[in-house]
Parts: C-alpha cells; structure tokens; sequence
C-alpha cells in the first residue's frame, strides 16, 4: 500500500500557536500556566498596591501586575518555562524569586513577605515551590522535554509516552485502516480505548474516529523535535481540556532571544532484522528514514520570535504474503480420489495466472510466498511566532 500524507495536523496546531501571545483573555489557555501568590509584610499583614513583576528567563517577556486589596496578584497565559519573579513596595526592600518553572497547563504559588528597607535593596530567594500541586485537583502525569529526548521511542512517536502515566495501557487499533487510522489506542483506568482528547497548543488533533493524533497510513504521530513538553491528565481535571475520562495536553517549543536549532535523520534497515517463520529464502527489504530539523530564534529580541520544525518519514517495508494456489496435478485434472477430469482451455488459461507452489500442501493444492513493498511518505510541518504586546501595568483580580 503507498501512502502520502501531509501532516494536516502539525499544520493547524503551528496556526493555532501563532496567536499564543495576544492580550489575555481571548481564550482559554488549556497549554499556558499561571503564577499567583500573595504579598506581605513582616507581620504578615497583607500589602495592596505592591508590583509583582514576572520574567521569562529565555525571551526575556515581562509582565507587572500588582496585588488587589487583600496582597494578592495572578498572572494568567505564560507561556511553559522557567521565570524570575520580583516583588517591590515603597518602604520594603524588593525580594527576587528565581528559578520558578511553568510546566504545561500548570499554577505555581509565589508568596513574598517582604522586608522593610529601601526598593534598592534586594533579597534574592532560590525558589522552593511545593512539590504538591495545592491549586488543582486534577491527577496528571507530566513528560518534560529531557524524557521525550532520552526515552526511546521506535519511529520516534512522542505519544507512546503516554504509557508512563499509571493506569494506561496502550492498545492496538480496533480496525486498522488508512480511513480508520493506525495509531496506537489508549484505555486510561480501564476505560474505552477512545474519545480522550488530544490538544497541541490547546487545539484537539484527534483523527476522525476520535482515536488519537495517529490517523496517517504509518500509524505514527511525527513532530517530536517541536514538543517542548506535555501531560496526561488522567483524574478530576478542569471541564476546559474536555475528554471522555482523559486529556493529553501538549504544548510546542517556541523561540527564544537566541537562535537554536537541530538536524537530525535517522535510518532503519533490515541489516539486522531476524527470517520470520513464514519468510521464503530472501529477506524482505526493510528501510526507514527519518529526518529533519528545526529553527527558533528572535523576530525582535524581547518582543516576536519564531519557531518551525519540519520532519520527514520515507518507509519502504517488505511484506511477505502467502498465497494458496493450484499444484501442477490439479492443473491437469488429477485430483486425489477422483477420477482425471477434462480441463478446458479457459479453465486452463485462468489457473495460467497462478505460479506454481513451492510447499506442497496436498489435496491437489500447495502454497507460494510473494513479498511486496509497502510505501509510506509523511510531511510534518509545524510554526509558530509568538509575540508581546507593550508592557502594562493593572490591577489583578481578587482570587
């Protein structure tokens, strides 16, 4: 079977990204994260009017807010990374908050107590953030970045790594087909194999059956080397990922104030590969390439970047068929316990299409094994800019 598929999915997913950075409050933003927190005195007192300011440490983004009347601020849309956050008030020394990281779909709580001084003064804080998630009940099992780099993964497939998450078994499609699609399925705590949602950059990237982003002939879902990170909710998440009983959520890498990038191809071939039992003397042809790369750098350093992959798949895979055919007895009317028969000319011409067996069966009929090559050809083309609006500076709202 040849196929060719364009990656329709990777398409409208970049699409969807390009609009990741307008003004809060268009959308909800399944992918981005939040900081929130309070802000105190000493005493802990609360202290309305502070400016909490929180900066990507990659793209160098920064937005202000400061706190409502009881000390409390939200900064809602950040994108997945890691953040340096600063809390400053007239008459209190500023306290610096570093090393906080934004994972995908996720809320961290920044409280500052800050101490009385003068603004120049500055106390900086490692951040040590709860490892329990206090602001969500939802139960999710998050793949970073290094994981989805160092795991192996057999066709470079980032959605077998769903699997890590507890109480999921991957399972084969129910009907395998070009229509159908040939992904890999997922029962999540039991349940059927079908109907979660997949979001890339909060967009659903489901086939048509609602099966997975797996649709192509190949059955695999390329673009590894464009997923910055994703999760896996499995248990009482919010009603805005949608999904019958489980949600994956996956967000792309963007660009950042530097320019980074990454060639990559990978080839498989049947070099090493073992006979099968039903293989004849030659083994099937077997050929994979992989290959691609991507870019991410500044539009305009601190405000626009960039961000594209492209990632190709050309498979050529030998499949052996066998086929049950007429002998050379039955060919010429001799058929055990039955006396010769005439064969007609046409009845002769038509079994003239069938080769000969080679492994007798008997019974006046044999087998013959065939080997054809199956073609598959995939294009995944993702991108993504994101950009800034000029910083401002308002209230957040009570929480």
């Amino acid at each position: 079977m040849a196929g060719k598929i364009l990656s329709f999915m990777g398409i409208c997913g970049g699409l969807a990204s390009l609009f990741v950075l307008l003004p809060t409050g268009l959308k909800a933003q399944a992918t981005n994260g939040v900081i929130s927190g309070t802000v105190t005195d000493p005493s802990g007192a609360a202290l309305p009017g502070a400016t909490v300011q929180v900066k990507n440490v990659s793209t160098g983004v920064s937005r202000s807010v400061t706190t409502n009347e009881v000390g409390r601020y939200r900064v809602p849309d950040l994108l997945v990374g890691q953040y340096e956050v600063q809390a400053t008030q007239a008459g209190f020394q500023t306290v610096v908050e570093s090393a906080v990281r934004l994972t995908v779909g996720s809320e961290r709580v920044v409280n500052f107590s800050l101490p009385i001084g003068q603004t120049q003064e500055t106390v900086n804080v490692e951040s040590q953030l709860a490892q329990v998630d206090t602001t969500s009940s939802a139960v999710a099992t998050l793949v970073e970045e290094k994981q989805i780099a160092d795991l192996p993964l057999n066709g470079r497939n980032y959605t077998q790594l769903i699997a890590l998450a507890p109480g999921v078994l991957q399972t084969p499609p129910t009907f395998a087909s070009g229509f159908y699609g040939r992904g890999a399925d997922y029962s999540v705590s039991g349940s059927r194999p079908e109907g979660q949602a997949f979001l890339l950059d909060n967009t659903n990237v489901q086939n048509f059956w609602n099966h997975g982003p797996g649709s192509a002939v190949l059955g695999t879902t390329l673009g590894v080397d464009a997923i910055a990170e994703f999760s896996t909710q499995t248990n009482t998440y919010s009603a805005q990922f949608g999904g019958a009983g489980a949600a994956i959520n996956a967000v792309t890498k963007s660009g950042t104030n530097s320019l980074h990038g990454s060639l990559f191809e990978y080839l498989r071939n049947n070099v090493l590969d073992a006979r099968a039992f039903y293989d004849g003397p030659e083994l099937p042809g077997f050929r994979r390439n992989q290959f691609g790369g991507s870019l991410g750098g500044p539009v305009k350093k601190d405000k626009a970047f960039f961000f594209f992959n492209y990632e190709g798949l050309r498979n050529r895979q030998g499949l052996t068929q066998i086929a049950t055919v007429p002998d050379a007895d039955a060919r010429r009317g001799i058929l055990p316990g039955l006396a010769p028969i005439t064969v007609s000319p046409q009845i002769q011409q038509l079994l003239s299409y069938y080769p000969l067996p080679t492994i007798p069966i008997g019974g006046g009929v044999g087998q013959v094994p065939s080997v054809g090559t199956q073609r598959g050809d995939e294009n995944y083309f993702l991108g993504r800019v994101d950009y800034r609006h000029p910083p401002r500076t308002h209230s957040s709202p009570a929480t």
